[in-house]
């Protein structure tokens, strides 16, 4: 039998309705269970030095945030990092380095994040399901608006590359 992924057998329309509901009911488990969490966030970098930003479809439409993903059980961060990429936007990290970590609560669970600076080749391909825009932004032309959390990963993953780039 063919392995069909899931996302085909339905529009992409129903689909991201599906991952709002998703969202909705996942933040409600989390209040009542408070599961500790393990999660990753991506700062791809082209090299031109430009960032990818997306828009996720179950997220607020009007802000710009990072490619993020749950680490499934077995999976190292590092190998969650590199799943998210591949899935979201359809890219590969060449280089995938560790800038920041940090626990981040979300809605009564506790998320323990590592942010990785990718570098990556490639425009971003996505399947407006998930994500509904990716597009890559110079450094000092950022998009607004941006999650608060994707500003301070974005200026610690550049942070960083300026560091390594002096070292």
């Amino acid at each position: 039998m063919p392995n069909i992924p899931l996302t085909g057998l339905m529009p992409p329309a129903m689909h991201r309705a599906a991952l709002k509901l998703g969202e909705r009911a996942r933040r409600i488990w989390w209040r009542l269970r408070k599961p500790d969490l393990r999660g990753c966030a991506l700062v791809p970098v082209n090299a031109q030095g430009a960032v990818l930003m997306v828009r996720h479809s179950y997220r607020a439409q009007d802000e710009w945030q990072l490619v993020t993903g749950g680490v499934d059980r077995g999976e190292t961060h590092e190998q969650a990092a590199h799943r998210e990429l591949a899935e979201e936007v359809g890219l590969t990290a060449q280089v995938l380095t560790p800038v920041l970590r940090e626990p981040v609560p979300m809605h009564g669970a506790l998320n323990d994040v590592i942010v990785f600076i990718a570098r990556v080749d490639g425009e971003p391909q996505i399947d407006m399901r998930e994500i509904a825009e990716a597009r890559f932004f110079a450094p000092d032309a950022l998009p607004a608006p941006m999650s608060h959390w994707a500003c301070r990963y974005v200026a610690a993953a550049l942070d960083h590359a300026g560091q390594s780039r002096s070292s």
